[in-house]
């Protein structure tokens, strides 16, 4: 039985690699789970809040200062398309301009650390510090996001998987030890940090890989590269600024009760980890290079035929074991964020089964339609997430979440309904 597991596994590559990276996302889940518990017994609800307002803003700040071309360095590297710009005035270009963008938006956050203080973490806090180390840690942040990209691109799946363990151990560290001795401050700071000094665990474990890094000359900076990279930032400036936006919205609609919803996208983030990591690894590669509706039809139903089905059976078994989840992971004072999986649950099943989908615009660097979708989704997801909060208490924030990705997932269904389901895709094949 064990022999003709490992032998299906190792016929299929998506597979194999979920293989490969579920080491790695465990890791990432225990460390999460400790740190969970950590902030939980230290922190409380409050301070779980807090966190969640910072990891937001902080998912903002990085894509303004990274300019979201991680995705476009994924595509070109893995292509290897030298026809219409050479790699390395692509590479090197996204590189001048991520850096330059970063230090623009680390200058601001370090000047208006006062006024990012009232506004993310509200009136009567001290938490200035923690915007102006921010505004320190960002350019190694983006520089580790970039080397990553590229090696991504290569598919050295391995080593990619490899850099998240050895990143997960030294950010458990860190957060373990901040949060136990310093508390609040301390666990805003390993926030802050940790993907800072990651970069370190990037630069050892680079390689080979590292070759292409001395094709990166500002003499190599070319405005047409720009172009072609451009509709990559645009497209993640407006989700990645304009959703934590969205979030923290709803957050501040929800009032006393956002730490527990914090809490659950806290947990969903654990096991959401896995396939979003998988997607990365695989998908976004795969679809760049797929250049009929056979092969993009393929990549699909090969995920849904195989992961969303695994998926689907975890989501079941953290439902019935919701209420020990809770109780390991945080306090007591958190078993009311027990209403909220079933919504949350069923929301990151819609949320995957889209995504996947959506990753194509992505692949093929489609900005009018990622506009078209994305607003239509922050639509949805702030609308329903606002009503139903009103409605329904900090639940709603959850069944907004799952009201939200079902139509996000219909949308993507009905515009991708001819290379998925069209007679022409069965007729190539």
């Amino acid at each position: 039985m064990l022999s003709k597991i490992r032998a299906s596994i190792g016929d299929n590559t998506l597979l194999k690699i979920g293989s490969i990276n579920a080491v790695s996302v465990v890791l990432q889940i225990l460390g999460g789970l400790i740190t969970s518990k950590l902030i939980a017994i230290y922190l409380g609800e409050r301070g779980m809040a807090l966190l969640g307002y910072l990891r937001n803003f902080m998912t903002s700040a990085q894509a303004a200062g990274n300019l979201g071309l991680s995705n476009g360095i994924v595509k070109y590297v893995a292509t290897g398309d030298e026809k219409s710009h050479p790699l390395s005035n692509l590479l090197s270009t996204a590189v001048i301009v991520s850096l330059v963008a970063t230090l623009i938006v680390s200058l601001v956050l370090y000047i208006g650390a006062a006024y990012f203080n009232t506004q993310v973490f509200g009136e009567g806090t001290e938490y200035m510090y923690v915007f102006k180390l921010l505004a320190i840690a960002l350019p190694f942040i983006t520089l580790n996001g970039i080397l990553l990209a590229i090696i991504n691109g290569q598919s050295a799946y391995k080593k990619v998987v490899n850099i998240q363990i050895f990143s997960n151990l030294l950010g458990l560290a860190i957060a373990v030890l901040s949060i136990v001795y310093y508390g609040v401050q301390g666990a805003l700071f390993a926030l802050v940090i940790s993907p800072a000094v990651i970069l370190v665990i990037t630069l050892i474990a680079l390689g080979k890989q590292g070759d292409v890094l001395r094709s990166i000359l500002w003499s190599n900076f070319d405005t047409a590269a720009l172009r072609k990279l451009g509709s990559y930032t645009l497209m993640a400036l407006f989700s990645m600024i304009v959703l934590p936006l969205v979030y923290i919205a709803i957050r501040k609609e929800i009032g006393d009760g956002a730490g527990y919803w914090d809490a659950m996208t806290r947990i969903s983030s654990y096991y959401v980890k896995f396939v979003a990591t998988l997607m990365t690894l695989y998908i976004l590669p795969q679809l760049a290079k797929a250049t009929t509706d056979a092969s993009f039809r393929k990549e699909i139903f090969g995920f849904y035929k195989t992961v969303l089905p695994l998926f689907g059976v975890g989501l079941v078994v953290i439902y019935l074991l919701r209420d020990f989840i809770v109780g390991l992971i945080f306090t007591e004072d958190f078993i009311p964020m027990t209403h909220l999986f079933k919504w949350q649950l069923l929301g990151d099943f819609f949320k995957v089964a889209s995504i996947v989908i959506g990753y194509q615009i992505i692949a093929t660097n489609n900005l009018k339609l990622f506009l078209i979708t994305e607003i239509i989704s922050l639509v949805v997801i702030y609308c329903s997430g606002i009503y139903l909060v009103r409605e329904f208490g900090y639940e709603g924030a959850s069944m907004g979440h799952c009201f939200s990705y079902f139509i996000h997932l219909l949308v993507l269904l009905f515009i991708f309904r001819k290379p998925l389901f069209g007679k022409t895709i069965a007729a190539s094949e």
